[in-house]
């Protein structure tokens, strides 16, 4: 397979630094051209028609064997003077140029009010019909003869100083500009790849990245989604296969509380399904967060703020009392189910352990912040984050009810780092826990 010349990083960084400098180049070359025409200032306000009329005079003054010798002396770096004898003589047509703008201040400095001038710009017509390529000021003398002033540019006005800080003024912003625009375009390639794998990191169940670019990044690329393949594979089985566990595990519990009935003594009797009841809270909860982990569920735009007062009024119509200050209109993009589930963990250890508890939204510089406060007994600070391990429990004294098995918090943070966020513990101002979701609004 025969290689593209852009393939290959090197070629392709090449490729686009030279595409870079011939636009730099290009503008530059454009600007020189152009901005003369669009700057170019009036002559009238560039000092031209008094140097023009003064040499006009004195030559009008000289006689004739001197005025073309005064002529070539009066010529400069950015001019030339001639003497025409007559009409005749003078190799620029006399009829259709007449200077109207600048023609009565040069009459005014000649002193003669009659006294005809002409102008001429490139592209105007010479005498055999071809169009002139230069500027031209003619001025008819008293005795009919003509002085002509010619110059290839107008020099937009400015001495060559200001000339050259205008054009190296120009060519650092345009070749900042290309190169700013040269180097998003080497970098794009490398953003794209770092975004993916970012994305990666908080969703195993990412979509595959584009392979494009250079063929090094393809290859990458490539071997990234490979790797991500594989990960998914195995993440899948692990869940599959200890979701199959838990489920497997209720036949044998249902048995037991089957026998269970058998036995005679009320205390062994009432101890045996006590355990039973816990263990099989553990199989459905473990099933519950393994479903959750399992499911690959898609990120939408919806109303944060609504969905808090969903989980909120759920609680509220069980009887607990929760008091909130959620604002409205805020949104999120993201996975609504998943975060609906871990914010029902966390109210739902609120009001296990609280009797008082407060909901609260907050929206600050980047991101989102949900903060769950109860009046409970809190969890010392050496446990906060051991507690967010699976089936971990404190002790028993602190579970009013069943108290879980240990996978409510541990599902929340699952579901906030999934979105590059996260769920920490503090102190309450209430004097129990405060819970903290914190979701990235970037």
């Amino acid at each position: 397979m025969i290689e593209r010349a852009t393939d290959t990083i090197g070629r392709w960084l090449a490729v686009n630094i030279l595409i870079a400098v011939l636009a730099a180049a290009a503008a530059n070359a454009a600007f020189m051209a152009l901005a003369g025409v669009w700057a170019r200032p009036n002559l009238t306000a560039v000092g031209v028609i008094d140097q023009a009329a003064g040499v006009a005079r004195v030559l009008d003054g000289a006689p004739d064997s001197l005025r073309a010798h005064l002529a070539a002396a009066a010529s400069g770096p950015n001019f030339t003077v001639e003497w025409f004898a007559s009409d005749a003589a003078l190799p620029m047509p006399t009829l259709g140029a007449t200077f109207h703008n600048g023609q009565d201040k040069v009459r005014t400095l000649l002193g003669r009010p009659d006294a005809r001038v002409l102008a001429f710009e490139p592209g105007d017509p010479g005498l055999d019909g071809q169009p002139i390529t230069f500027y031209a000021l003619a001025i008819r003398m008293s005795d009919g003869s003509w002085t002509r002033f010619v110059a290839t540019e107008r020099s937009w006005g400015l001495s060559a100083h200001a000339r050259l800080l205008l054009t190296s003024a120009f060519f650092i912003v345009s070749s900042l500009a290309v190169a700013a625009v040269a180097g998003r375009r080497l970098a794009r390639p490398m953003q794209r790849f770092a975004a993916q794998a970012e994305l990666f990191g908080r969703d195993v169940h990412a979509p595959a990245m584009t392979a494009e670019g250079p063929r090094e990044f393809r290859v990458a690329a490539s071997s990234f989604n490979t790797m991500q393949e594989r990960i998914q594979r195995y993440v899948e089985g692990r869940t599959e296969i200890l979701a199959a566990i838990s489920h497997d595990l209720r036949a044998p519990l249902t048995r037991m509380r089957l026998r269970g009935e058998f036995i005679e003594d009320a205390e062994q009797q009432r101890k045996l399904f006590r355990d039973v009841d816990e263990m099989q809270a553990m199989v459905a909860e473990a099933l519950a967060f393994f479903r959750d982990s399992s499911e690959a569920e898609g990120s939408t735009r919806f109303m944060l703020s609504e969905l808090v007062h969903t989980v909120v009024d759920d609680f509220r119509d069980q009887g607990y009392a929760i008091a909130d200050d959620i604002p409205d209109g805020v949104a999120y993009f993201g996975r609504p189910v998943a975060l609906s589930r871990a914010l029902a963990n966390l109210v739902g250890n609120a009001v296990r352990y609280g009797d008082a508890v407060r909901v609260y939204v907050d929206v600050r510089d980047e991101r989102l912040e949900v903060r769950v406060d109860d009046n409970g007994p809190g969890i010392p600070a050496e446990y906060r984050e051991a507690v967010f391990r699976p089936f971990f429990r404190l002790e028993r004294s602190r579970n009013r009810a069943t108290g879980g098995v240990g996978l409510g918090l541990a599902a929340a943070r699952s579901a906030a780092r999934a979105h590059g966020g996260d769920v920490t513990l503090g102190d309450s101002p209430d004097g129990g826990l405060r819970a903290v979701l914190v979701l990235p609004l970037g």
